[in-house]
């Protein structure tokens, strides 16, 4: 049985993947504190630094899109 490397709780034997790359080479997400682990049992990611990863994506999207709205209304503007 494995356990999780950050807060030792010990990982279902039938995993779930979460992404799709835990669906090919296999891995866990720990339930109790969210750190990515890989088949082996070794940390990948703890669950702040994807949770901070996610953040960063989610703030890009948000900048990229808010970036394009007003580039619409500029041109809107000088027609």
């Amino acid at each position: 049985m494995v356990n999780c490397p950050v807060c030792n709780n010990p990982l279902p034997p039938i995993r779930m993947p979460t992404s799709l790359k835990q669906g090919w080479k296999g891995g866990w997400t720990c339930e109790n504190c969210g750190a990515e682990i890989d088949r082996k049992g070794k940390l990948i990611m703890s669950g702040k630094e994807k949770k901070k990863e996610q953040e960063e994506k989610l703030y890009k999207e948000e900048y990229i899109k808010e970036k394009a709205r007003l580039q619409a209304n500029k041109d809107h503007k000088k027609k």
